[in-house]
């Protein structure tokens, strides 16, 4: 028996070892230019797989089977992943925000001091810097996709615990106007505190922000028999004769886009 999926995936593997035998043959010739003093200086020659268009006639025979298939549902991960980091980055502002406010009293020679004032009175200073952090939570969240999501679906929250500390470790506890705060004799011990402080908030928030998500999604997967042979392509009816159409292009497959 064979499936259309197998014979498709065969077609686009040979155009790999295609290329690579094409590679390994040019690399090949490398000594024998070397062993002819005129032609070590040609470029070795290189062959690069291009387009390919081929039509594909191939017969149904059978279409009754059916699997069912999970995966993760990507399209809803990224407007999950939206709405966590907006989330997170309003809580973290939330409570961050007033603790740097009373362990670091305005004094109006220092700089970093100034900076928390302004956060306490400038709601438009506020919202930039919140939209500012769920970016870069966000950015921290896509690039651990692989693994922030388990195998039942819900949300790692260890992968995303550690998402979350490495951005408020560069871009809050990190920012370099509050720096002259943390540069005090007992700024690094503060820092450390807070820093624990906001962990064990955010363990403990974070079930109510991720909340009932999950996000793998069951997909009915039809499997058809299929078959290549002219004989039997011949005996079938002309209802169950298809043509498939290739036209695949290596050099502009995107391997990753970012919306």
């Amino acid at each position: 028996m064979a499936q259309l999926s197998t014979i498709i995936s065969s077609i686009l593997r040979d155009m790999i070892v295609a290329q690579h035998e094409a590679n390994m043959y040019a690399m090949s010739l490398e000594d024998v230019y070397k062993q002819n003093g005129r032609l070590e200086q040609f470029a070795l020659p290189t062959v690069a797989v291009g387009e390919v268009e081929l039509d594909l006639h191939y017969g149904v025979k059978s279409d009754s089977v059916q699997t069912e298939q999970y995966e993760i549902n990507y399209p809803q991960l990224r407007k999950v992943a939206k709405q966590i980091s907006t989330n997170f980055a309003k809580a973290i502002i939330k409570s961050t925000l007033p603790v740097l406010q009373s362990l670091f009293p305005e004094n109006n020679t220092d700089g970093g001091t100034k900076v928390l004032a302004n956060f306490a009175v400038d709601d438009n200073l506020k919202r930039k810097y919140r939209v500012f952090l769920s970016r870069k939570i966000l950015k921290a969240m896509q690039l651990s996709f692989t693994s922030l999501i388990k195998d039942d679906g819900s949300i790692n929250e260890s992968v995303l615990l550690d998402c979350l500390i490495s951005v408020c470790d560069e871009k809050l506890l990190g920012l370099e106007d509050l720096q002259v705060l943390f540069n005090r004799p007992d700024g690094e011990q503060t820092r450390n505190d807070i820093r624990e402080n906001l962990k064990n908030f955010l363990k403990n928030t974070m079930p109510t922000i991720i909340k009932d998500i999950n996000l793998k999604r069951k997909r009915i997967i039809p499997y058809v028999d299929v078959t290549l042979n002219s004989e039997e392509l011949a005996n079938l009816p002309e209802e169950c004769i298809h043509t498939l159409h290739f036209h695949v292009s290596p050099n502009n497959i995107k391997l990753y886009s970012e919306e």
